[in-house]
C-alpha cells in the first residue's frame, strides 16, 4: 500500500470558498439536530461551536492531518488532545475526509454510509457516535485538553526468539470471568482486531467484537485515519480512552445506550489473530505466529500502562475459528514472557469467557488445582503445554478427544516446580554461589525450550539422591520418554482421568524411577542433603 494512497486529506480543500462549503454542511446536516432535541437551544449553540472553534481554520486542519500522518510514519506514535480527536471524528461525520484507497468496508473515513442507511445496525452505530458527540460537547471544558496516545509496537522474529529462550521461571496471576473485555474499569481492553485496524466499524452491516469496542470507545475510530494495516509482528496500543456508550447484544442484536459516567479511562490493545478456516492452527508455524503477535501487544501494554490489567479472552475464536484453549495458552505464554522481560511483579491477565461456559469452567478448575498445589501458573509448564498441543493435537483430534486433551493440559500446568524456582531465585537475589546455582549454570539450556530447533530429539537428565559429598549422577532416558509417549498416545482415548491420575501418583511416589517432567530441586537445609529431581529439556520450535 502506497503512503500517498493511504493518506487522508480534506475533501475539496483546494476549491474556492471551501470554508463556506463546510459551514453549509454543518447547517444542512439534519441528523445533528436530533442529537439535541431534548436540550432546547443547544443545537444552535453546538453549530456555532463547530463553526467558530472546531472548523474555523481549515488550512491549519489540513496541515495537522499531514503532521499526524508524518509523525506516525516516522515515530509510530501520535499524541492527540481530545478536542483534536473530536475534530477528526466530526470531519468523518460530516464527510469532509477522503483518501485514494478502496478496501471494501475497511478504512472508511466518512460516516455517509451509516447516516444514509435505514437498517438496524447502521442506526445503532450512529447512536453510538451521537452519544460520543453529545457527551464530549457537554463536558468539553473538563476533558478537551486530555491526551490520547496511539503507539505501534513491532517485534522482530529473531528478537522474540531470544526473549522466548531467555524467559524461564516466570510466574503469572490470572483470572477467568464471564464478563466482556471492556467490563473492567481502567483496564487495557484487547481488541480482537482485523489487520485493517478499526475493522468494519463504519460499514452498514457488520458489528462484531472489534466494531463494538470501536463504537463504545468512539475516540479510537480515528486510528483509521492514519494507521495502516498491521503486519504479523505488530500491535497497536491506544491509551486513555473513555467509554461513551454501553451496549447489549452482538451483531444483529447489538443495542447501545449512553454511558452515564465518564470518570474512568481505558486503554485499547489491537492485535489481529490469524483466521483458521481450513488450516491447522496447532502447527509450529501458526502457534509461533500468534505468540509473536500477542507478545508485541502485551509488551507495549505492560511497558506503557503497567498499572492496567490486560483484559482479553477468546481471541480469534469467533469467525476466525480459533481454539480457545490453545489461544489461552498462547496468551499466557506471551504475557509471562513480557512480564519477565520487563522485570515486573504482581501482574495479572484477565481471561473473559462471556457466554462460553466450558471455557470458563476450564479456567475455574485450573485455578482450583493450582490452589490445591499451593502454586501459581508458571512459564515452564506453560511452554510444555504448548509443546504438547503442537505435537499431539489437531482440530480433528480436539473435536473427538477434547476432554482427554484438556485433562492432559491440567496435568502439565500443575506439575510442581516451585521449590526449584524459589531456590534459584533466592540464589539470584543473594548473588551467592550454591549447588543449586552450579546445577543451573551447567544445565540452564536444558530448562529453556528453544525456538527454531529440531523437536524430534528430547533429552532428559535425571539427578538421583546425593549424600555425603553431594555429587550428581545423571542418566539419559531418551528411550523411556519415547516409550512413555507412545503408550500415552495409544491409550489416550481409552483411559479415563481417574486412572491417569492414579498412574501419575504412582510415578511420583517412586523416587528411584525415571520420570518425565520439569525440574524440582529440593535443598534440604540442616542435614545438608541435596536431592535433585529431574532437570529436563523440551525443545519448542
Amino acid at each position: 500500500m502506497s503512503a500517498d494512497g493511504f493518506k487522508c486529506n480534506l475533501k475539496g480543500y483546494q476549491q474556492p470558498n471551501y470554508l463556506e462549503d463546510v459551514q453549509n454542511r454543518i447547517e444542512s446536516d439534519q441528523t445533528l439536530e436530533n442529537f439535541f432535541k431534548d436540550h432546547q437551544g443547544q443545537y444552535e449553540e453546538f453549530k456555532n461551536y463547530l463553526k467558530r472553534k472546531i472548523f474555523n481554520d481549515l488550512d491549519e486542519f489540513q496541515q495537522h492531518l499531514d503532521n499526524i500522518q508524518n509523525q506516525w510514519d516516522s515515530q509510530f506514535k501520535v499524541e492527540l488532545k481530545r478536542i483534536e480527536v473530536f475534530r477528526l471524528i466530526m470531519a468523518m461525520y460530516l464527510g469532509l475526509l477522503e483518501r485514494n484507497l478502496s478496501k471494501g468496508g475497511f478504512y472508511i473515513v466518512n460516516m455517509n454510509t451509516i447516516k444514509n442507511s435505514n437498517n438496524y445496525i447502521s442506526k445503532q452505530k450512529l447512536m453510538c457516535f451521537k452519544n460520543y458527540i453529545k457527551a464530549f460537547y457537554l463536558n468539553s471544558d473538563k476533558i478537551q485538553e486530555e491526551k490520547i496516545v496511539f503507539t505501534k509496537n513491532s517485534v522482530s522474529k529473531e528478537d522474540f526468539r531470544k526473549k522466548f529462550e531467555q524467559s524461564t521461571y516466570q510466574k503469572i496471576d490470572f483470572e477467568f470471568t464471564q464478563s466482556k473485555n471492556e467490563d473492567h474499569l481502567n483496564s487495557t481492553v484487547v481488541d480482537f482486531a482485523d489487520e485493517n485496524i478499526g475493522g468494519l466499524v463504519l460499514d452498514a452491516r457488520n458489528c462484531a467484537q472489534e466494531e463494538i469496542v470501536m463504537l463504545i470507545f468512539a475516540e479510537a475510530t480515528v486510528c483509521m485515519v492514519f494507521i495502516p494495516p498491521m503486519k504479523e509482528t505488530e500491535a497497536v496500543l491506544i491509551e486513555n480512552l473513555k467509554k461513551y456508550s454501553n451496549y447489549t447484544g452482538y451483531e444483529q442484536s447489538f443495542q447501545c445506550s449512553p454511558s452515564l459516567d465518564l470518570k474512568g479511562s481505558y486503554n485499547m490493545l489491537a492485535i489481529d489473530a490469524k483466521p483458521f478456516y481450513t488450516e491447522n492452527q496447532f502447527t509450529e508455524e501458526n502457534i509461533y505466529r500468534e505468540l509473536i503477535k500477542s507478545y508485541a501487544g502485551f509488551e507495549i501494554s505492560l511497558k506503557n500502562a503497567p498499572n492496567s490489567y490486560i483484559s482479553t479472552g477468546r481471541w480469534g475464536c469467533g469467525i476466525f475459528r480459533g481454539n480457545p484453549y490453545l489461544k489461552a495458552l498462547i496468551q499466557f505464554v506471551s504475557f509471562a514472557i513480557a512480564v519477565n522481560q520487563l522485570n515486573l511483579k504482581d501482574k495479572k491477565i484477565i481471561m473473559n469467557c462471556v457466554n462460553d461456559q466450558s471455557f470458563f469452567n476450564f479456567g475455574m478448575k485450573l485455578n482450583k488445582l493450582l490452589q490445591e498445589k499451593e502454586m501459581q501458573l508458571n512459564l515452564i509448564n506453560l511452554k510444555k503445554s504448548l509443546l504438547y498441543m503442537q505435537n499431539e493435537v489437531s482440530d480433528t483430534k480436539f473435536q473427538y478427544q477434547g476432554n482427554n486433551i484438556i485433562s492432559q493440559i491440567y496435568q502439565i500446568l500443575i506439575q510442581n516446580i516451585q521449590q526449584a524456582v524459589e531456590i534459584q531465585q533466592e540464589n539470584d537475589d543473594l548473588n551467592q554461589p550454591s549447588e543449586a546455582q552450579d546445577i543451573r549454570s551447567e544445565n540452564d539450556n536444558l530448562i529453556q525450550p528453544l525456538v527454531g530447533q529440531d523437536i524430534n530429539q528430547e533429552k532428559l537428565i535425571n539427578t538421583q539422591n546425593i549424600e555425603g559429598n553431594k555429587e550428581s549422577q545423571f542418566k539419559s532416558n531418551a528411550q523411556i520418554i519415547e516409550e512413555k509417549q507412545e503408550m500415552q498416545i495409544q491409550n489416550e482415548a481409552q483411559i479415563d482421568q481417574e486412572k491417569k491420575e492414579s498412574e501419575n501418583l504412582s510415578i511420583e511416589s517412586n523416587k528411584n524411577k525415571n520420570w518425565v517432567g520439569i525440574a524440582t530441586i529440593l535443598l534440604a537445609c540442616g542435614c545438608g542433603c541435596f536431592v535433585g529431581i529431574i532437570v529436563y529439556k523440551k525443545v519448542f520450535k
